[in-house]
């Protein structure tokens, strides 16, 4: 009974794991003025599939000769590769022969990040007008054509401009390129039109798979880069469309909203406490938190998970829903730039390999020049080695019930993530006062931490899979699930006191890892003084 018990469940975890969908992803952005900590915040789901394999690299800074290419050998794009391709990094699929990198997040060793893409299509009078190019710029390609190449966002933004008035657009898109100083949002709508926003501090957005952007100046050239005719081109068209008196991008150009783009603004704009209703006519992409909350990168993340609990909208309810926390996920992220980093660090991320749900965000800064060994396993199917499939294995188990498996699972997770981010702060001062003293050494000691927080994740990973299993076999039926590991937190608060990150990712571990190199040992000593003051 218990193999016949055990076989089923990994019968039910293959087929759940096979789910696949249209690419359908939600994106944030949280504006300094609105994070309680000051941090901006550009945050994305990639929903392509449950069972879609990603890995987490970098990639050297490299030189070209003249004539050399990078090409989408699936589509036949081609744009001429930089004499000296910056380092950079990137989330892309294990199998990239199948469908492009589509390298999703990353940032360069100038402080840029791109975050590719929200996957959008305009309207059929449009696309009529306008097409799309087949052998253009596409999702596949936009981290690893625009992080080699840049400097700052704006100077992302003008070689998007570039490309897509060379050789226009594959696909309707929405992504994100940001540096401290700028977050830009870009609305590719046809073959040659589109528009970019730079967003200011105050204000806060959730977007789904459909544009969003209303009134575009083109006289502000300060605030907005867009196609010099993409009014007027509209109207010759016979597409234009006015939201209050005035030229709407998103009515215009785009399809009408579907019910599933409908269901995720809705709830994401609710959640960040911007009280709309789902009716509405039309959505605002950027508003503002009713009650003057500010928000945290936990709720960030509690919105990629967020399957509408509390309304009349769950799946439960409503199996035709579509919610942000979705089984689709392949991995979710949140970048956060802070004012005390320096550029050349880039910014943190936050990343879960699958769903969020029951799966943990880790951090990592800009600037690491390696990652951990799993990240970089190419397994396109289940492989236990594998940073993607440890954390996907687990998280599609704790949904098969997620009151008696997942339950136990999400806790553990959820002190853990808290235990990061309560460490956080102390990590930023010690970085921080690294970068001053050596780029270098700072580079090593961060890769060196990321790497040690990630291992010890994925070890908590496959130890709560193991042991989920097992209860699994053993037909328990009135006791939930409860890692073994959980233990650690609910012993600390047994006596009232706050559990240490070193503890769940040991920051100190790190650096005596690193320390077996003479550089990553100085790093460790003069970031010592820092780490410190920070304890005190």
């Amino acid at each position: 009974m218990k193999k016949k018990t055990t076989a089923m469940v990994m019968a039910s975890l293959m087929a759940l794991t096979s789910i696949t969908s249209a690419f359908a992803c939600t994106g944030t952005i949280v504006g300094s003025d609105w994070t309680d900590d000051g941090s901006t915040i550009v945050a994305r789901t990639e929903d392509i599939s449950g069972n879609h394999a990603k890995n987490y690299i970098v990639h050297p800074r490299t030189t070209y000769k003249a004539g050399e290419m990078f090409k989408d050998v699936t589509t036949g794009f081609t744009y001429p590769q930089p004499s000296v391709a910056y380092q950079y990094t990137s989330v892309p699929d294990t199998d990239i022969q199948d469908d492009g990198y589509y390298g999703e997040i990353g940032f360069n060793e100038y402080g840029v990040s791109v975050d590719a893409t929200v996957s959008a299509s305009a309207n059929e009078k449009a696309q009529a007008a306008d097409p799309y190019v087949e052998d253009g710029l596409r999702e596949a390609d936009i981290v690893d054509v625009i992080l080699p190449r840049v400097k700052s966002a704006r100077e992302g933004v003008n070689l998007v401009v570039d490309i897509l008035n060379e050789k226009g657009a594959a696909e309707g898109n929405v992504f994100t390129i940001s540096d401290k100083d700028e977050v830009w949002y870009i609305e590719i709508y046809t073959g040659h039109r589109f528009a970019a926003y730079k967003v200011p501090d105050n204000v806060v957005a959730v977007f789904p798979n459909c544009f969003m952007l209303g009134y575009v100046d083109l006289n502000n050239a300060e605030s907005y880069v867009a196609s010099k005719d993409l009014i007027e081109f509209a109207k010759q068209n016979g597409f234009y469309q006015e939201y209050n008196g005035k030229f709407h991008a998103a009515l215009s150009y785009s399809e009408p909203i579907s019910g599933g783009n409908r269901d995720r603004v809705w709830a994401g704009q609710n959640f960040l406490g911007h009280a709309v209703d789902y009716d509405a006519p039309v959505f605002d992409l950027f508003f503002t938190p009713d009650d003057g909350e500010k928000i945290s990168v936990k709720d960030v993340m509690e919105l990629q998970r967020y399957r509408n609990e509390g309304t009349e909208k769950t799946p439960e309810k409503d199996s035709t829903v579509r919610t942000i926390g979705t089984e689709r996920s392949a991995e979710a992220h949140i970048v956060q730039f802070k004012d005390e980093y320096p550029k050349e660090l880039g910014g943190l991320l936050w990343m879960t390999m699958g769903n969020p749900e029951h799966s943990v965000y880790l951090p990592s800064f800009g600037n690491i020049n390696d990652t951990a060994d799993a990240y970089q396993i190419e397994a396109i199917d289940y492989n236990a080695d594998s940073a993607y499939w440890k954390f996907r294995s687990l998280s599609a188990v704790a949904e098969l019930n997620r009151e008696m498996y997942g339950a136990g699972v999400r806790a553990y997770w959820d002190a853990y993530e808290d235990a990061l981010i309560a460490q956080q702060e102390q990590t930023d001062d010690t970085v921080v006062a690294l970068m001053a003293k050596s780029e270098d050494k700072a580079a090593a000691y961060t890769t060196e931490l990321a790497e040690t927080i990630a291992n010890d994740a994925m070890s908590k990973a496959d130890l709560m899979f193991s042991e989920l299993m097992g209860y699994i076999a053993k037909n328990k039926t009135t006791d939930a699930f409860v890692p073994s590991v959980m233990a650690e937190f609910e012993a600390k608060e047994e006596t009232t006191e706050t559990v240490p990150a070193t503890e769940v990712a040991p920051a100190e571990t790190a650096a005596e890892t690193t320390a077996t190199t003479e550089t990553a040992a100085e790093a460790t000593t003069e970031a010592a003084p820092a780490a410190e003051a920070a304890a005190k």
